[in-house]
């Protein structure tokens, strides 16, 4: 068994009702829906180390599980409950596939700009202060080397940084200082959820007055974290069919790979192979 980068607690909000502790898998890669056991789901060999797998299940998934069943339940939030949470949410930003393939994709054009502007400085020193040209291409060459080098096994603290779970200050005040709206699906519609489970637009971030974060909950229930409401407010409301869709949208089309949900339905391979889906800002 590897190491789960979606806690199996959390997916049990999403099992199949007359069958508990299996779950609805649709594979993007390949796909294909199956339904599977929550343990081997959404795991992966070697994804963490024994250190960082059990930090996090002591100090991320512990103290939050009991909030996430309260939630699951109806009931409301205290400001203790709403740090532990907003720990629970940015880590499942962080600690998920995607997050990984983002961050060593970045690895390249941040270090290929670096290297132009130190390029542009060594060459703007040729003929100054005693420094021959000849002098400063040896030193480019050196620098050629190197980057090729670091293109192709990036250093080591670089990649440990990229597959760290652990959400920066920044994101951590940003999740936490949102409006959050607990919404309820409407009678026969549910939400569905998948490997990236807290979604955000890349491109927006989180803290820009168009960032939204959505988490699905449960099957009936998900939260949307957003900058229009009171700040760190919480607001609980009964979603629209239209709502609901969005929501799932937004979790099937983004997800890495594997989508969860608690029936088989051939909606969600629809949604989830869209390669340009269309997905829009909510106005509340």
């Amino acid at each position: 068994m590897g190491s789960h980068y979606l806690p199996q607690e959390y997916l049990r909000g999403f099992e199949i009702p007359d069958e508990p502790g299996m779950i609805w898998v649709y594979d993007k890669k390949v796909g294909s829906s199956k339904k599977l056991p929550i343990k081997v789901v959404a795991q992966e060999s070697g994804f963490y180390d024994p250190v960082t797998e059990k930090r996090l299940s002591e100090e991320v998934e512990g103290p939050a599980h009991a909030i996430l069943g309260a939630l699951r339940a109806g009931s409301a939030l205290s400001r203790e409950d709403r740090v532990v949470f907003t720990l629970y949410m940015a880590t499942m930003l962080m600690r998920v596939p995607h997050r990984r393939r983002r961050g060593l994709e970045m690895v390249s054009p941040a270090l290929n700009s670096s290297v132009d502007e130190l390029k542009v400085e060594a060459r703007s020193l040729s003929g100054t202060s005693g420094i021959s040209a000849e002098r400063v291409e040896k030193f480019l060459s050196d620098v050629d080397l190197v980057h090729k080098k670091f293109l192709l096994k990036p250093p080591d603290e670089v990649v440990s940084q990229i597959k760290s779970p652990w959400p920066t200050n920044r994101v951590f005040a940003a999740i936490h200082d949102m409006t959050w709206r607990i919404i309820r699906a409407p009678a026969g519609l549910q939400f569905l959820t998948g490997d990236r489970a807290a979604f955000i637009f890349d491109g927006l971030g989180l803290a820009t007055p168009k960032s939204e974060l959505t988490f699905p909950i449960a099957s009936d229930i998900a939260l949307v974290g957003c900058w229009q409401g009171i700040r760190a407010g919480t607001i609980h409301i009964r979603a629209k069919a239209a709502l609901v869709r969005e929501l799932n949208r937004r979790l099937a089309s983004g997800a890495e790979r594997f989508v969860f949900y608690h029936e088989c339905q051939p909606w969600v391979a629809t949604i989830a192979d869209k390669s340009k889906p269309y997905l829009c800002e909510i106005r509340w």
